[in-house]
């Protein structure tokens, strides 16, 4: 419908001037306003008189632990706080190789909370007058950008403003698989349903239902995912963006992955920013590709066309990797577990930095990862990831040609002689 809108409004050409116009000083404006923090309060607040559904509230952050640690109330340690290993990956054409560094993450555990109360595609937990959230907590240099959703600001006392609707429903018992951006692929898999490795240690928690964003039952792939995942068919309840539910009995497995949402504007990634646990990811391996023979000598090359255009030159690149011997591959298109299958017998993969090369978890050891990415970024998510099964990475350095409000959305270009003097070496 957005689209078929949009294009109406093209064929007007004075109409389409004044609709960029105003979409562009609209943006700017709305982030005028959600930088200065007493101007957006007050916008807020407004907007809940102009739409009274909307609940505004403020809570103290604490982390989960300092909450069952005043409330007395059960907090098991399944993995202690312990070094975890961050690739930094190779980039083609460069003296520096591929190393790891490690830094220290905090433990991982499961809690129980009660009378709790959740909200649809968030991270955090309120309970009483407090909003239970790990990674603000931990963030002592202020490094964080943790507004998303329902979570408006935190200010430097660490008090949350959370706005939500009230759905009126109460569960009895419940395990939290909710949070941030679970409609990406990415999040979905390694930083959500990953947890179920803690949860599914115990026998007593099988049966409880699994509190899933409703997102992940409009995407057909992920409806597969989570099917797989969840071996023990615990019941799973659909979770509506921005409601809030009360829970008598909240079981909650904290994080794995300590990547920060987003970043402060004037801050950069550092090796730190992309701490994943080995149990994590290992158990998502196991569990998709249960018993799958893993071998092959496939060379595919994972395009984003139907998607934002990272790549400035994708069209170039995809063609000159195709005359390598690449199969042109459309994740987007493919079912669950025709991707699966199709990473599982690879031998090669290359395309632009995304979600879709989480499916790299599902490669055979004697695989290689080339990764597009400008090294500027000084980003080791994949690298890490593909450190912790045993395969190799290769990155390719773009350069940037069109920044964007997040480097999520800027734009780069791979250089054709550069890619062509890497893949002579293959």
């Amino acid at each position: 419908m957005w689209k078929k809108i949009k294009k109406a409004i093209k064929k007007r050409k004075t109409i389409y001037l004044i609709y960029l116009f105003l979409v562009k000083k609209g943006w700017a404006i709305y982030h005028f306003i959600r930088e200065r923090n007493t101007l957006y309060h007050l916008a807020l607040i407004i907007k809940t008189l102009i739409n009274t559904r909307y609940k505004l509230n403020s809570y103290q952050i604490i982390s989960v632990k300092e909450f069952c640690s005043k409330k007395n109330l059960q907090y098991l340690v399944v993995e202690k706080e312990q070094a975890r290993e961050i690739c930094i990956p190779s980039y083609y054409g460069y003296r520096e190789g591929e190393s790891i560094k490690t830094a220290i993450s905090p433990e991982i555990y499961i809690a129980e909370l009660t009378d709790a109360e959740i909200i649809g595609a968030n991270s955090f937990i309120i309970v009483d007058d407090y909003c239970l959230y790990d990674m603000a907590t931990m963030d002592d240099e202020k490094r964080y950008d943790l507004r998303c959703e329902s979570l408006k600001t935190i200010n430097k006392n660490n008090i949350a403003l959370v706005m939500s609707f009230n759905s009126n429903q109460t569960f009895e018992e419940a395990i939290f698989l909710i949070g941030f951006a679970s409609g990406n692929y990415f999040h979905l898999t390694i930083e959500i349903l990953s947890r179920l490795k803690y949860i599914d240690l115990f026998e007593e928690y099988r049966q409880i239902p699994l509190m899933i964003d409703k997102i992940v039952f409009k995407i057909p792939q992920f409806r597969e995912l989570l099917q797989t995942m969840n071996k023990y068919n615990h019941p799973v309840v659909p979770i509506e963006r921005e409601y809030r539910y009360k829970v008598k009995r909240l079981i909650f497995p904290s994080y794995n992955t300590w990547l920060p949402f987003n970043l402060k504007d004037d801050e950069c990634l550092i090796y730190k920013d992309f701490m994943v646990a080995n149990s994590g990811i290992e158990y998502v391996r196991n569990t998709i590709l249960n018993k799958l023979n893993l071998e092959g000598n496939r060379k595919i090359f994972v395009s984003r066309k139907n998607y934002s255009q990272r790549l400035a030159n994708e069209k170039v690149v995809v063609e000159l990797f195709s005359q390598y011997g690449f199969e042109i591959i459309y994740p987007e298109e493919l079912s669950f577990h025709k991707q699966v299958e199709l990473f599982s017998h690879a031998k090669y993969v290359a395309g632009v930095t995304g979600a879709a090369f989480t499916n790299i978890t599902y490669c055979p050891n004697n695989a290689t990862v080339i990764c597009i990415m400008p090294r500027e970024y000084d980003a080791c998510l994949y690298s890490t990831i593909g450190n912790i099964i045993k395969i190799k990475s290769i990155f390719l350095d773009a350069r940037v040609v069109k920044k964007g409000s997040k480097i999520s959305v800027d734009q780069y270009e791979l250089d054709v002689n550069y890619c062509t003097e890497f893949l002579k070496t293959l």
